[in-house]
């Protein structure tokens, strides 16, 4: 097992994002308030660069309220301002996801606020796979990016978020497989990628049976929502979360080993706050709970049957009294026999103390996926 925090970046590596869509705004808005970010901006020669594009401003509001409450964090600690940038794009009418006039504005200033940085970067261009905006953007976006000169040190990194079974008519829709489509033809070319940092596919049907479990009470229609709603942070701050932590050193040895792939970011759930199990309950029980949802990995991890992989990655997070070691021990025997090629030998795993007594997850990291080794492809009853 190896802990976390033992390996350090050599220098300070930034971390730009641009959300598009409602669930890009998500992402956003996670790296804003996790509070991890500004850690990396107290070093001379850093940038924190963010941009929202989307159809209409409802769902950029509460990531402006985070972006706004950022200078004053800033501030306290001694940041000048001048290192962070957060923009919206509005698009009055996008077409086929073209990037007109005012976007590639808005990207320009973006990218003006990651070449100033004086260290190597990250830009992430994120967006829900099923919708109509994100799924329709993300590669040209992507692409403008590449053509704005932002130098060798500096990655694009894509992540797209699948749907999960309690998505309504996003559930499996048909732009999230034309979306797939194009994101592994992408990956797949030899010139003209712009993905140099590799493209994360994120699925969350594990986070949200696992919200899905105990959540019965209330309205439905408001139940629903809210549900919908906590699992799409969730996902998006245990991403953004890791994308960040160690100073970044995980985001950049996967980088040095998946950039320009296509990879499987697996975000799985296995205990949640207020349910099943309670503080001071009998240890037999949160070992049983732990062991079902560590269980439940290859049911809800959204690859087909018969994958395999080179490589295997994880890191889970879990409270100082749910006995860490165990439960890393029963994943890796779940992993391992269902993922790893027969042969190889590359497990590797990161434990972490999570700051809330009753949540545990973990981030399963599998490179060199194909659109075809996906469920969710092709299954759109659109």
């Amino acid at each position: 097992m190896t802990e976390s925090k033992t390996n350090t970046a050599p220098e300070p590596h930034c971390v730009h994002v641009i959300g598009i869509g409602r669930t890009g705004a998500v992402y956003v808005e996670a790296l804003l308030r996790t509070g991890e970010i500004e850690d990396n901006l107290v070093h001379e020669g850093t940038t924190f660069a963010c941009l929202i594009v989307d159809v209409g401003e409802d769902h950029m509001q509460v990531a402006n309220d985070y972006a706004r409450s950022f200078k004053p964090r800033m501030a306290s600690r001694g940041i000048p301002a001048d290192r962070y940038l957060h923009e919206n794009v509005v698009l009055s009418n996008p077409e086929a996801g073209a990037v007109g006039k005012q976007l590639a504005a808005g990207l320009q200033l973006f990218a003006s606020k990651v070449k100033e940085a004086k260290h190597p970067s990250t830009v992430f261009v994120a967006c829900s796979l099923a919708g109509k905006t994100g799924s329709g953007m993300v590669v040209n976006i992507a692409r403008e990016l590449k053509k704005l000169g932002l130098g060798e040190n500096v990655r694009i990194a894509g992540v797209g978020q699948l749907s999960h079974s309690g998505d309504g008519e996003y559930s499996d829709s048909i732009d999230q497989t034309k979306a797939l489509d194009e994101i592994d033809a992408t990956c797949g070319a030899v010139e003209n990628n712009p993905f140099t940092g590799g493209f994360y596919v994120v699925p969350t049907e594990h986070s949200w049976q696992r919200l899905t479990a105990y959540t019965t009470t209330g309205v439905k229609e408001v139940r629903q929502s809210f549900k919908q709603m906590v699992t799409n942070r969730f996902v998006a701050d245990s991403f953004m979360r890791w994308a960040v932590s160690d100073n970044a050193s995980h985001l950049i040895r996967m980088i040095k080993r998946c950039g320009g792939k296509l990879n499987m970011f697996g975000i799985a759930k296995f205990s949640h706050p207020g349910v099943q199990v309670l503080p001071g309950q009998a240890r037999s029980i949160w070992d049983a709970v732990l062991q079902q949802w560590i269980s439940f990995v290859p049911q809800y991890s959204g690859l087909k049957e018969g994958f395999k992989t080179d490589s295997v990655e994880v890191h889970i997070y879990a409270a100082r009294d749910m006995r860490i070691d165990v439960m890393e021990a029963e994943l890796k025997d779940v992993l391992v026999s269902n993922y790893l090629k027969q042969g190889s030998s590359d497990y590797q795993a990161y434990k972490n103390e999570f700051f809330d007594e009753l949540t545990s997850y973990g981030n399963i990291i599998l490179p060199n996926i194909g659109k075809k080794d996906l469920t969710a492809y092709g299954r759109s009853s659109g």
